[in-house]
């Protein structure tokens, strides 16, 4: 598994990779600094370098950033994920049809995953931002960093269950 950005951002860049193609990807990930435990503060380097190995090996972007904030403010903020692509083939519709089809798939396992700010392009710069606010059930909504991690664990183990029953994929 990756980090709560890579689960967040990752797909995206996929989806948008696939339609268009992806040269740079850059995400700002900004999370709650009460949903950020011990683990998070201790290995900021690993979540950079892990999240930005995603993006580039499974979002397929050549080349890719990644700055993680951890946000202090009362009350605690939603995880938001701001991403920033320099896309090969500026098409809006296809790159808008992609973002949307994706953040629907994400929403199936993820229900607090929506957009903040929906694609918008400029040139060969596509911006748009994702949040994920927490189901609230154990955690608090402000925690869909944590909640994102424990929903994309789930949805694999269940597909692999699927395939171990002989069921679908």
């Amino acid at each position: 598994m990756v980090t709560c950005a890579g689960q967040a951002t990752t797909p995206m860049v996929a989806a948008v990779n696939d339609a268009v193609g992806v040269s740079y990807a850059e995400i700002v990930s900004s999370i709650s600094s009460k949903s950020a435990g011990p683990g998070t503060r201790a290995n900021i380097d690993e979540f950079t370098v892990t999240t930005r190995t995603a993006l580039e090996k499974l979002g397929g972007a050549d080349k890719a950033k990644v700055i993680i904030v951890l946000n202090p403010a009362e009350p605690p903020i939603l995880m938001r994920n701001t991403i920033y692509l320099r896309v090969d083939n500026p098409d809006m519709e296809k790159i808008t049809k992609a973002a949307f089809d994706c953040m629907k798939t994400v929403q199936s396992y993820v229900p607090g995953y929506r957009f903040l700010l929906e694609p918008i392009i400029q040139d060969d710069i596509v911006t748009m931002m994702v949040e994920v606010e927490g189901l609230g059930d154990y955690l608090p909504v402000y925690s869909g960093n944590l909640d994102i991690i424990t929903a994309a664990a789930v949805n694999i183990a269940d597909k692999k269950a699927q395939l171990l029953i002989g069921g679908a994929k």
